[in-house]
């Protein structure tokens, strides 16, 4: 497991530098405002994927680890599918009635590739190839790394971008496709119903858990503006580097949870990643006015105590994470997205009061205490439902 952690930090880490190298290209390139709308379109599309992907990792994985059924994945790519034609067909029907940016809407179409992508994913990460996740991973990040320097060149426009990163997702579906080969002759729509079905709740975490973490983004344009949302999410990128070591160890960490119900019980390797999400934070919180300027350029200096705010979520995210991953693996998801629910209304009822008042700052505060709120409730649901029924 450790050697699998060690693939996953590595490439995280040498996906999330090629993706802050973009990041600082594109704020830089398309200033504020431009960064702001490039980011809402990032959220539009990871939410979607989110949706698309209708927790059927969660669930796939559980069954691969058991079993090897032919057609497992195949059923997972069929709904996939359908739900990547729902979603983008339903951003462009709320297109005709409100405005929406067209390159928003265009990014949607990247789901039908990224459905192949998430299929490959799943089947490798079951059966514990982590270093083939992990060169997916680099690939997929070198790839939109290029994309983003071939805008440089051309001097291009944000139409221009979004057209080549929906490339760089067809051809990471087509390499992904070459390595984990999907039957299509299995192909049941029947089967891949159930599966929705069956998947239902953990889609409902997923999506609402996307929503969560990306509705400050679609927010800010309405409220404040689209340079506002391009300083949060300048800010948010930074965070979000420093959850990555995290992000990698929870990655390996929960096909274990589901194979060994001991391993969540027991609380293995929570401390020492709580103790590393607190100093991270620390250290960041010290160095945001020399880090914000340093990568995004002076005019993202109002980003600087946005970030202030933002990184004391990363020990919450910590153990909002492991909680969630362990109650889930135990077969508790219904506690998971009871306390989901409140946190997102708690964020809700903030960022409208706050966000109208304080701009990006006001939506950091209220991204900082719904994950504190979640964290407590999820601790409580721990000691309900695990911590009662252990010997």
């Amino acid at each position: 497991m450790l050697k699998n952690i060690t693939w996953t930090v590595l490439s995280r880490y040498g996906a999330q530098g090629l993706a802050v190298i973009s990041n600082i290209m594109l704020a830089r390139y398309l200033g504020a405002e431009g960064f702001g709308e490039y980011a809402l379109a990032s959220a539009v599309l990871l939410i979607g994927n989110a949706f698309t992907n209708f927790g059927m990792d969660m669930i796939l994985i559980r069954k691969l680890s058991v079993t090897d059924v032919p057609w497992l994945l195949t059923d997972g790519l069929g709904g996939q599918l359908f739900l990547s034609l729902v979603y983008s067909g339903a951003v462009f029907f709320v297109g005709q009635f409100i405005s929406i940016p067209f390159p928003v809407k265009f990014y949607t179409l990247a789901l039908f590739p990224l459905s192949f992508y998430s299929i490959f994913t799943i089947a490798i990460r079951a059966r514990g190839q982590m270093a083939m996740y992990s060169i997916a991973q680099l690939l997929m990040a070198f790839l939109q790394f290029f994309a983003v320097a071939v805008l440089w060149t051309t001097q291009g426009d944000l139409d221009f971008l979004i057209l080549a990163l929906l490339l760089t997702h067809v051809l990471i579906a087509i390499w992904a496709n070459g390595h984990v080969v999907i039957r299509l002759e299995f192909l049941s729509m029947v089967r891949s119903f159930a599966l929705l079905k069956e998947s239902l709740s953990m889609a409902v975490i997923g999506t609402l858990r996307l929503m969560y973490e990306k509705i400050p983004l679609m927010l800010l344009p309405v409220v404040s503006g689209f340079a506002e949302a391009g300083f949060f999410s300048a800010a948010t990128r930074v965070t979000e580097a420093g959850k990555l070591g995290h992000l990698s160890a929870f990655t390996v960490m929960y096909p274990e949870m589901t194979r060994d119900d001991n391993f969540g019980k027991e609380h293995k390797g929570l401390a020492p990643l709580l103790s590393v999400g607190f100093l991270i934070s620390v250290l960041l919180y010290f160095f945001a006015g020399l880090i914000v300027p340093f990568l995004f350029g002076a005019e993202f200096l109002p980003a600087v105590p946005v970030l202030r705010v933002l990184v004391w979520c990363i020990p919450l995210y910590v153990l909002v994470t492991y909680t969630s991953l362990g109650l889930v693996a135990l077969g508790y998801e219904t506690p998971v997205l009871h306390s989901l629910l409140v946190a997102l209304t708690v964020l809700l009822l903030l960022l409208i009061g706050l966000t109208i008042q304080f701009d990006s700052v006001g939506s950091a505060l209220a991204v900082l205490f719904a994950e504190l709120v979640h964290a407590v409730l999820l601790w409580l649901q721990w000691r309900k439902y695990v911590t009662t029924k252990l010997p």
